[in-house]
């Protein structure tokens, strides 16, 4: 004689072969709603291709970095795969780099129009872009694929040179060409 826990445990085992059993011929059955639809369809999507690897920071080093940014007493101060910063005084001046992975550029460009700053198109090694610039910072984006790489400095208050963009300009060239 079997217990009312063990009858109980084989009703609930029954119960969810039946549920797995009738999923399957649901999923297997149509109800005739694409009767009309050509077979040339695309039955799946096509995923984006992935961006180059930059690597940790862009894959530039430190050195690499002070030289281009062209501003004195940067130290990092965050470091990951996807995001580094290097900061001075404080935080007021600032590089900053970020990969985004399987975003769209083109919504970063939309914020920072949306938010007042001058934006410009761009082609780096062909790959298109965006600068965007307002009071003392630029930042430079560019597509890889489905990703794209983002350089951002800020400058701080009164000390702009004549062209702000250069700088992340630059930073952006110098991972591309490190990319793999």
């Amino acid at each position: 004689m079997r217990s009312s826990s063990e009858s109980d445990r084989l009703a609930v085992r029954g119960l969810c072969a039946a549920a797995a059993a009738l999923t399957l011929v649901g999923c297997a059955s149509g109800n005739g709603d694409d009767a009309g639809m050509p077979d040339t369809l695309p039955r799946t999507s096509t995923a984006a291709q992935p961006g180059a690897f930059v690597g940790e920071c862009g894959s530039l080093t430190d050195g690499e970095v002070y030289e281009r940014a062209g501003m004195s007493g940067l130290t990092p101060v965050s470091r990951n795969g996807i995001k580094c910063r290097w900061e001075a005084d404080g935080g007021a001046r600032y590089v900053m780099f970020t990969w985004y992975r399987g975003s769209p550029i083109d919504r970063e460009r939309s914020v920072a129009q949306g938010i007042g700053h001058e934006v410009h198109d761009l082609d780096i090694a062909g790959h298109r872009g965006f600068s965007s610039q307002n009071e003392g910072f630029c930042e430079v984006a560019v597509a890889t694929g489905a990703d794209f790489v983002h350089w951002l400095v800020r400058y701080g208050v009164g000390v702009t040179p004549s062209d702000p963009c250069a700088a992340p300009t630059a930073l952006v060239d110098l991972t591309l060409k490190k990319a793999k």
